[in-house]
């Protein structure tokens, strides 16, 4: 009987612990989908969250002194946060020095203040503060207050990073100057409370059209033509009006569409039959961007191939293979006038396209302002040989002279400001209105832009010189003068030109007797030889000039 009521109470034991073991297994099971469940939940969110828009942009620049910096950063909990290092690296150019003096902080230090950054106390302490010794002698005088700016610090693998706002809030006391910021293109600006839009402009004449784009600083760019389309892609983000820059309507070209990819914008043009060549060249003295549309009437396709690519010259990187011919004036600029009726224009024009089939024939690559008697404005010439990135350019006038005058003359851009003048640099500035077709002198702001544009020419000067001395030398011979030298004019169409350049006016038209010999093809190949010859030594100057250059570097 005990046997009996023994062996019941074993098998109630192992019902209860058997029953016990399948809840609790389903308990388990029951927890584990709960998390699956809840883990699935927290990816679908996360998901969501990745593939919403950020109000943020890709990118981050900062814009300091006309230079474009883009800045290291993360984003926490939807605020970015940038690395010291980009943020201080770019206002070296705004004269900020900081280094690290110990584990805790940094010293900055800024037109005569002093400041210690606390990374124990996220703060940015002054430590000195520049006071003027005059002031100090005035009875009012108080001394600064100390100047105290909370920072909102991050460290991540060793950096330091820090909060969006300080440099809306923090940085402009630190520096003591206004930072703007531009939420199209993630652009924070020093000196400025926003950047200023990019604006753009379209001149068109008959021959060819220029849409300029105006920057607040330099930036790269890469255009690229295919198919009746044109893509031009700049390194920067663009705060530009799409809808008007769309609604430019031209013989050449139309706006397709405005796109930012990343930190840059993508301006896609379809091109019109108008259109034959398309180039770009960004202006560094005025910080512009000019996109180049060509005609065939520009681009004469009766100019023998003078603009298609030359053989190599030589397999050295410093070399001379690229000339820019600019034949003077042209459609109703008709330049001076000889005592026979003789234009300037043309005999200008006849003597270029004999130098540039001269000048291909001895392996140069050659490209024409003009191949037509069309009208170029001064100031376009210049950014056609950059455009086109010449080595050299050669200006081909003829000269005039109330007074009784012969013989050559080579001109280089002038170094020495924008002055009076002789008649003959007055009448090649003069601009030819395309309104009625009278003249203009320049500006009144002509000696601040001479004055910019001079600057850009200063590296090229010593080379304008040396080529010009070749030319003049050549010409003198041929005519048998004594030699005049190499002179200095603020002449408009060498101004800005990225390459030596030169001016020469080949003889003068109002002499009779010149106007006359200036008519022959003999002694227009003649003069075309002269300046063919010149190139050629003035290439082998610069080649050598370039070897001992590098071979000094080297040495180094």
């Amino acid at each position: 009987m005990a046997k009996r009521h023994t062996l019941k109470a074993l098998a109630f034991v192992f019902l209860f612990l058997l029953t016990f073991s399948v809840f609790a297994q389903n308990t388990e099971k029951s927890d584990t989908d709960n998390e699956k469940t809840a883990e699935q939940t927290t990816i679908q969110t996360e998901v969501q969250t990745d593939t919403e828009e950020s109000r943020w942009p890709e990118n981050f620049a900062f814009l300091v002194n006309g230079k474009i910096f883009y800045l290291d950063y993360f984003i926490e909990n939807d605020t970015p946060y940038f690395s010291l290092e980009s943020i201080f690296n770019p206002l070296k150019q705004a004269g900020l020095k900081y280094g690290k003096v110990s584990s805790t902080g940094y010293k900055i230090s800024i037109d005569g203040n002093e400041f210690f950054l606390d990374l124990r106390h996220f703060l940015i302490k002054s430590t000195k503060l520049y006071v003027d010794e005059k002031e100090k002698k005035k009875p009012d005088f108080r001394p600064p207050k100390r100047i105290i700016i909370p920072v909102d610090i991050l460290i991540r693998n060793g950096k330091i990073y820090l909060r969006y706002d300080f440099l809306l809030k923090g940085l402009p006391r630190l520096i003591n100057k206004v930072v703007g910021y531009d939420e199209n293109s993630g652009t924070f600006v020093v000196g400025r409370r926003k950047p200023a839009k990019i604006n753009f402009s379209l001149k068109e004449t008959e021959p060819y059209a220029i849409l300029t784009f105006k920057c607040p600083a330099k930036i790269k760019y890469s255009l690229i033509t295919a198919d009746g389309k044109a893509f031009l892609t700049v390194d920067a983000r663009f705060n530009i009006e799409k809808e008007k820059l769309a609604e430019i309507s031209s013989a050449f070209f139309r706006v397709s569409d405005v796109k930012f990819i990343g930190r840059k914008t993508e301006i896609d043009f379809d091109l019109t039959e108008k259109t034959d060549k398309v180039s770009a060249f960004f202006d560094r003295n005025f910080d512009e961007l000019k996109v180049y549309f060509y005609s065939k009437d520009f681009y004469n396709p009766k100019a023998d191939n003078l603009n298609k690519a030359a053989t190599e010259l030589d397999a050295t990187k410093h070399t001379i293979k690229k000339i820019i011919i600019d034949p003077g004036h042209g459609g109703e600029d008709e330049g001076a006038v000889g005592k026979s009726g003789t234009l300037e224009k043309d005999i200008a024009l006849k003597i270029a396209f004999k130098l540039a089939k001269e000048l291909q024939k001895r392996g140069y690559e050659v490209v024409m302002t003009r191949y037509t008697d069309v009208f170029v404005p001064l100031e376009d010439r210049p950014g056609i040989a950059n455009s086109n990135n010449g080595d050299l350019f050669i200006s081909i006038h003829l000269n005039a002279s109330y007074r009784r005058a012969s013989g050559a003359e080579t001109y280089i851009l002038s170094l020495g400001g924008y002055r009076q003048v002789s008649d003959t640099i007055a009448f090649e500035n003069r601009q030819i209105s395309r309104k009625g077709g009278k003249s203009k002198t320049e500006s009144s702001s002509a000696p601040v832009s001479f004055i910019l544009w001079d600057m850009a020419q200063r590296e090229y000067i010593k080379d304008s010189e040396k080529l010009g001395e070749y030319i003049q030398e050549g010409l003198n011979k041929l005519m048998g003068i004594r030699d005049r030298g190499v002179k200095q004019a603020p002449l408009v169409v060498l101004k800005g030109l990225d390459m030596p350049g030169v001016l020469v006016e080949v003889g003068f038209i109002s002499n009779r007797v010149e106007e006359a010999k200036l008519k022959t093809e003999w002694y227009q190949d003649r003069i075309v030889n002269v300046i063919a010859n010149s190139v050629d030594r003035y290439k082998l100057y610069y080649e050598y000039r370039m070897k001992d250059l590098a071979e000094k570097s080297n040495e180094e």
